[in-house]
């Protein structure tokens, strides 16, 4: 069987990837505008450009769409995949949304809950790449939408680098009332775990499932920020005062990241600029959703890497590496046991 895995240069792509390469049942094919992987098969691909992904997907078995990026990339992309899948009879499509679908929706919130594309232009364009699933579904073909919540483990630069980045800077620690949201990180690993049962889940043609997927032992933030602050030696761990949190994330986090564009575009020390705190973050941490994933349990046979083996790889790649992607800094500080 051969997986064309759509971003596959990506955090979850490429470890994706390489799990289909161990597993024995499956060839990966990686599309993504870099090679990365070392004996995995590559094809350069445009995800927007219908031609493109339809010459990409002759010979391919199924196929999974990790494609990050802008509003563009993420619903145009779907439509393109939706169609070109189509035109090059490939049966099935595994398709990673996100949790944002639910917008500003809270409380334990299922599958079956309606969609709020109302959060911004993120959850806009994942409601929309749904809907293209759901239209080449009614064409005949097989999708499974896997609806993640904050994906974190080791590499995650989101969810562990800039957070410790945050934590040894002050600018995060115990958030009080504003940090008392629900987290619902997953393993990385318990994503590529659901995208390879999905990819062999007996489905009949037309049908359509979806999963959320956030961890049952997921913590509230403060929790979380907590525990790793302690795990990479971030202490004391700060109580951070609301008005410095909406401050930093309405005032400096707009700036910082019009700083941070604009010296990308210019040289290659983009990432020498302070992570800005988005007001969406801020939003984020004392938003009350937890979701509920109890059907991928069920009918994906799912097993959740434990909140304390999570922390601790988190905890020691973010040593290693300083929480930066590809950088190493030699034998990391021991993580105790939480």
């Amino acid at each position: 069987m051969k997986i064309l895995v759509l971003g596959g240069s990506g955090y979850i792509g490429s470890r994706l990837c390489a799990a289909l390469a161990a597993s024995g049942w499956a060839t990966p094919v990686s599309a993504s505008p870099r090679r990365v992987t070392p004996g995995i098969e590559h094809r350069r691909v445009d995800t927007r450009q219908l031609d493109s992904l339809t010459q990409a997907l002759h010979g391919i078995d199924a196929v999974v769409n990790c494609v990050a990026g802008d509003a563009n990339s993420i619903a145009h992309g779907a439509k393109a995949l939706a169609e070109a899948s189509l035109a090059a009879d490939c049966p099935r499509i595994v398709h990673l949304s996100s949790m944002s679908v639910y917008g500003a929706q809270e409380g334990q919130l299922a599958e079956q809950a309606p969609l709020d594309p109302t959060m911004g232009w993120y959850a806009h364009a994942k409601c929309e790449a749904e809907q293209h699933m759901a239209a080449f579904a009614q064409a005949g073909g097989t999708v499974v939408t896997l609806r993640p919540g904050c994906v974190w483990g080791p590499g995650s630069h989101l969810w562990v680098g800039r957070v410790g980045r945050w934590l040894r800077a002050g600018r995060l620690g115990d958030l009080g009332a504003a940090g008392d949201g629900w987290s619902n990180l997953v393993h990385v690993d318990d994503i590529c775990n659901a995208i390879i049962a999905a990819l062999r889940a007996p489905l009949s043609e037309g049908q359509m499932r979806t999963y959320n997927l956030a961890a049952p032992d997921s913590p509230r933030w403060n929790e979380y920020f907590v525990d790793l602050a302690l795990a990479i030696g971030a202490v004391p761990v700060r109580r951070i005062s609301t008005l410095q949190l909406r401050v930093d994330g309405w005032v400096f986090g707009p700036m910082l990241k019009v700083a941070e564009s604009a010296i990308s575009r210019v040289s290659r020390l983009g990432h020498t600029v302070p992570d800005p705190i988005s007001p969406g973050l801020v939003h984020l941490w004392d938003r009350h959703l937890r979701m509920d994933s109890r059907l991928a349990e069920r009918e994906l046979e799912l097993k959740w890497t434990a909140y304390g083996v999570a922390l601790r790889q988190s905890a020691l790649w973010y040593l290693q590496s300083d929480g930066m992607p590809g950088t190493h800094r030699g034998t990391a500080v021991p993580v105790p046991p939480s």
